[in-house]
Protein backbone atom coordinates (compact mmCIF):
# COMPACT_ATOMS: atom_id res chain seq x y z
CA UNK A 1 0.00 0.00 0.00
CA UNK A 2 2.93 2.03 0.77
CA UNK A 3 4.60 1.62 -2.21
CA UNK A 4 1.04 1.94 -4.07
CA UNK A 5 1.07 5.92 -2.57
CA UNK A 6 4.58 6.61 -3.49
CA UNK A 7 3.90 5.69 -7.24
CA UNK A 8 0.62 7.99 -7.17
CA UNK A 9 3.14 10.95 -5.76
CA UNK A 10 5.45 10.07 -8.44
CA UNK A 11 2.94 10.05 -11.12
CA UNK A 12 1.48 13.23 -9.90
CA UNK A 13 4.57 14.85 -10.13
CA UNK A 14 5.93 14.06 -13.36
CA UNK A 15 2.60 14.61 -14.96
CA UNK A 16 2.81 18.21 -13.59
CA UNK A 17 6.11 18.58 -14.11
CA UNK A 18 5.05 17.51 -18.04
CA UNK A 19 2.40 19.50 -17.99
CA UNK A 20 4.39 23.34 -17.50
CA UNK A 21 6.52 22.20 -19.77
CA UNK A 22 4.17 21.68 -22.43
CA UNK A 23 3.40 25.57 -22.38
CA UNK A 24 6.54 26.94 -22.16
CA UNK A 25 7.61 27.17 -25.53
CA UNK A 26 4.62 28.72 -26.59
CA UNK A 27 4.52 32.17 -27.75
CA UNK A 28 2.26 35.40 -26.66
CA UNK A 29 -0.84 35.78 -28.66
CA UNK A 30 0.35 38.92 -30.31
CA UNK A 31 -0.07 39.71 -34.51
CA UNK A 32 1.21 37.22 -37.01
CA UNK A 33 4.88 37.54 -38.07
CA UNK A 34 6.11 36.57 -41.71
CA UNK A 35 9.76 35.20 -42.28
CA UNK A 36 12.23 37.97 -43.53
CA UNK A 37 15.58 37.38 -44.72
CA UNK A 38 17.84 39.29 -46.94
CA UNK A 39 21.15 40.20 -47.67
CA UNK A 40 22.61 43.69 -47.69
CA UNK A 41 25.63 44.83 -50.33
CA UNK A 42 27.82 47.50 -49.38
CA UNK A 43 28.90 49.07 -52.96
CA UNK A 44 28.43 45.18 -54.53
CA UNK A 45 29.83 43.47 -51.94
CA UNK A 46 28.33 41.54 -48.98
CA UNK A 47 28.70 43.83 -45.76
CA UNK A 48 29.04 42.32 -42.03
CA UNK A 49 27.86 43.94 -38.90
CA UNK A 50 24.83 46.24 -40.41
CA UNK A 51 22.26 46.63 -38.16
CA UNK A 52 18.93 46.52 -40.41
CA UNK A 53 16.17 48.39 -38.84
CA UNK A 54 12.76 48.24 -40.36
CA UNK A 55 10.27 50.58 -39.56
CA UNK A 56 6.28 49.81 -39.70
CA UNK A 57 4.11 52.57 -41.25
CA UNK A 58 1.71 51.93 -38.63
CA UNK A 59 2.40 54.14 -35.46
CA UNK A 60 -0.24 52.00 -33.08
CA UNK A 61 2.05 49.07 -33.63
CA UNK A 62 3.78 48.07 -30.40
CA UNK A 63 7.16 48.66 -30.22
CA UNK A 64 8.68 45.26 -30.84
CA UNK A 65 6.49 44.62 -33.55
CA UNK A 66 6.66 47.95 -34.78
CA UNK A 67 10.50 47.97 -35.06
CA UNK A 68 11.92 44.30 -36.13
CA UNK A 69 15.57 43.81 -36.09
CA UNK A 70 18.60 42.46 -37.61
CA UNK A 71 22.05 41.84 -38.04
CA UNK A 72 24.38 40.63 -41.03
CA UNK A 73 26.53 37.89 -41.06
CA UNK A 74 29.67 37.77 -43.00
CA UNK A 75 27.72 36.81 -46.36
CA UNK A 76 25.56 39.91 -45.65
CA UNK A 77 22.65 38.02 -44.46
CA UNK A 78 20.19 39.15 -42.08
CA UNK A 79 17.13 37.67 -39.96
CA UNK A 80 14.75 39.81 -38.33
CA UNK A 81 13.39 39.52 -35.43
CA UNK A 82 10.41 41.22 -33.65
CA UNK A 83 10.07 39.09 -30.23
CA UNK A 84 11.98 36.15 -30.84
CA UNK A 85 14.99 35.11 -32.23
CA UNK A 86 14.18 35.50 -36.50
CA UNK A 87 10.35 35.11 -36.03
CA UNK A 88 10.40 38.21 -38.72
CA UNK A 89 7.65 40.91 -39.03
CA UNK A 90 4.20 41.71 -39.14
CA UNK A 91 2.45 42.24 -42.31
CA UNK A 92 2.78 46.09 -43.20
CA UNK A 93 4.67 48.80 -45.02
CA UNK A 94 8.01 49.60 -44.12
CA UNK A 95 11.49 51.72 -44.22
CA UNK A 96 14.13 50.45 -43.72
CA UNK A 97 17.37 51.79 -41.97
CA UNK A 98 20.83 50.73 -41.80
CA UNK A 99 24.52 51.36 -39.17
CA UNK A 100 27.11 49.84 -40.25
CA UNK A 101 28.80 48.88 -37.46
CA UNK A 102 32.55 49.11 -36.83
CA UNK A 103 32.97 46.47 -34.29
CA UNK A 104 31.04 43.81 -32.32
CA UNK A 105 31.97 45.71 -29.25
CA UNK A 106 29.57 47.71 -27.13
CA UNK A 107 31.66 51.22 -28.11
CA UNK A 108 31.34 50.39 -32.07
CA UNK A 109 30.63 53.27 -34.53
CA UNK A 110 28.42 53.66 -37.62
CA UNK A 111 30.58 53.66 -40.71
CA UNK A 112 27.55 55.23 -42.56
CA UNK A 113 28.31 58.22 -40.63
CA UNK A 114 23.62 58.23 -40.32
CA UNK A 115 24.02 58.69 -43.85
CA UNK A 116 20.90 55.52 -44.09
CA UNK A 117 19.50 56.50 -40.19
CA UNK A 118 16.74 58.11 -40.63
CA UNK A 119 13.59 56.41 -41.82
CA UNK A 120 11.73 59.57 -43.09
CA UNK A 121 14.66 59.92 -45.81
CA UNK A 122 15.06 55.94 -46.71
CA UNK A 123 14.61 55.04 -50.14
CA UNK A 124 14.69 51.30 -49.26
CA UNK A 125 10.81 50.37 -48.67
CA UNK A 126 9.12 46.93 -48.14
CA UNK A 127 6.16 45.59 -47.79
CA UNK A 128 5.51 41.88 -45.35
CA UNK A 129 5.14 39.44 -46.16
CA UNK A 130 7.37 39.53 -48.71
CA UNK A 131 6.57 38.21 -52.19
CA UNK A 132 9.54 35.75 -52.46
CA UNK A 133 10.84 35.44 -49.20
CA UNK A 134 14.64 34.63 -50.31
CA UNK A 135 15.05 37.51 -52.68
CA UNK A 136 15.36 40.50 -50.43
CA UNK A 137 18.56 42.13 -51.43
CA UNK A 138 19.49 45.83 -50.29
CA UNK A 139 22.11 47.82 -51.97
CA UNK A 140 23.98 50.55 -50.37
CA UNK A 141 25.85 52.08 -52.39
CA UNK A 142 28.38 54.90 -50.47
CA UNK A 143 31.68 56.59 -51.76
CA UNK A 144 34.60 55.12 -50.31
CA UNK A 145 35.79 58.34 -48.60
CA UNK A 146 32.70 58.91 -46.70
CA UNK A 147 32.91 55.63 -45.04
CA UNK A 148 34.46 55.64 -41.55
CA UNK A 149 37.26 53.65 -40.57
CA UNK A 150 38.42 55.28 -37.58
CA UNK A 151 36.13 56.44 -34.15
CA UNK A 152 34.73 60.10 -34.95
CA UNK A 153 36.69 61.08 -31.96
CA UNK A 154 40.35 59.64 -32.67
CA UNK A 155 42.85 61.86 -33.58
CA UNK A 156 46.33 60.57 -34.97
CA UNK A 157 47.63 63.05 -32.21
CA UNK A 158 45.27 61.81 -29.71
CA UNK A 159 47.53 60.09 -26.18
CA UNK A 160 45.60 56.71 -24.64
Amino acid sequence: MHSLKIRFCCLLFLSSVFSSAIGCGQRDTGPETFPVTGVVHINGKPAERVAVLFHHADAAMPSNYRYPTGVTNSEGVFHLSSIGDGDGAVAGKYAVTFTWLSSGELDAFDMLNGAFSNPEDSSFQVEVPLTDPTSLTLELTVPEEQIRKTRPDSRPDAQN
